[in-house]
């Protein structure tokens, strides 16, 4: 009764406001109406309720690894729907498709959290209520009924030569170095690169293998400049630490600059590009943009597409393409070349 009576509001609204102003009604109408109800309505979370919501997550999280889902991701999902289920205080069960209207309409209002991440905890919602409902836990999934988000396409742009090279110089020490040239010739994910070890490159063949999502391995190549300043931080490492190579060879790729020399997180590396991009002068520094721009170098390069997909570890062509900005030049290029 009370989601028809908001959406009475929201329609009457309709002939005087824009799609975003209405947008932001309805969310504030979820948020300010959210435990109004018509009828009075269980609230509370029982102890068996929370036992009942735990071996739903158990069960969720052993579908997932059978199908070979990787831990970080599996932390990810259990993540958000115990965020959820602590913002509404309800059992699992219990959710409604109206709760969650609710819940979303606060991360937006409140958290100011973009409609991409919006979007993405959406998805890992729906994919635990959908394996709630086809084992038949719950009755139905009430993130079905939510309506699809308007996205606005934003071209995602690679670094220029002169972002790269002001990165470069930005770097102090041979790691820093070493790290950014690995990430731009790789196209390695941030997660796979600190699980990697010291022996797992091959430098003399200038490759090695990794083991990307849904555990399927590929293997990637090392650029000469790349190489090159791999080995330069290697022997960097081995005069600070006071290890051969032979030692070195089971440590980590990527370490601390400082004792213990531990293996960098993604974080760790995450924060090392930030600081870079900001000592460089150049805006919107992470891991993931150099991946992108590895993609979007190869194929200006001439490079076919379905091999760039293998080095990426896609499974579609559709997903290499999202990755990649085209030059306008190049595709002048080939209309003059191709064109009757």
């Amino acid at each position: 009764m009370i989601e028809e009576l908001l959406m009475n509001v929201v329609n009457a609204m309709s002939n005087s406001l824009d799609e975003e102003q209405l947008d932001k009604l309805q969310n504030v109408l979820y948020i300010n109406f959210h435990g109004v109800r018509v009828v009075e309505e269980k609230n509370e979370l029982q102890a068996t309720g929370t036992d009942s919501d735990t071996v739903k997550m158990r069960l969720f999280v052993a579908s997932k690894k059978v199908s070979g889902r990787q831990d970080n991701t599996l932390a990810q999902y259990i993540r958000e729907v115990t965020n959820c289920r602590n913002a509404l205080q309800k059992n699992i069960e219990d959710i409604t498709t109206m709760d969650l209207r609710w819940y979303f309409g606060m991360l937006r209002e409140r958290n100011k959290i973009s409609m991409v991440t919006l979007q993405g905890r959406m998805r890992y919602l729906n994919s635990f209520w959908t394996f709630l409902q086809k084992e038949n836990l719950v009755k139905d999934n009430p993130v079905a009924r939510i309506e699809s988000l308007r996205i606005e396409s934003t071209i995602k742009k690679a670094f220029s030569a002169q972002e790269l090279e002001a990165l470069r110089i930005a770097c102090e020490r041979p790691r820093d170095r070493a790290l950014i040239e690995f990430l731009y010739a790789t196209g390695v994910r941030v997660s796979e690169l600190c699980s990697l070890s010291v022996g797992d490159i091959d430098l003399y063949k200038q490759e090695f293998k990794v083991m990307g999502k849904g555990r399927k391995e590929r293997r990637l190549y090392v650029s000469d400049v790349a190489c090159f300043h791999l080995y330069r931080y290697l022997r960097w490492r081995m005069a600070k630490e006071g290890l051969t190579m032979e030692e070195l060879a089971q440590k980590p790729l990527f370490v601390s600059a400082k004792k213990p020399y531990s293996c960098m997180t993604v974080a760790g590396v995450q924060y090392l590009v930030k600081s870079l991009g900001k000592k460089a002068g150049v805006g919107n520094v992470h891991p993931h943009r150099f991946r992108r721009t590895f993609a979007t170098d190869l194929l200006n390069r001439g490079m076919r597409i379905e091999e760039v997909m293998v080095l990426m570890g896609h499974t579609k062509i559709e997903t290499t393409l999202i990755y990649c900005n085209i030059k306008q030049d190049n595709v002048r290029e080939s209309y003059r070349k191709y064109a009757a």
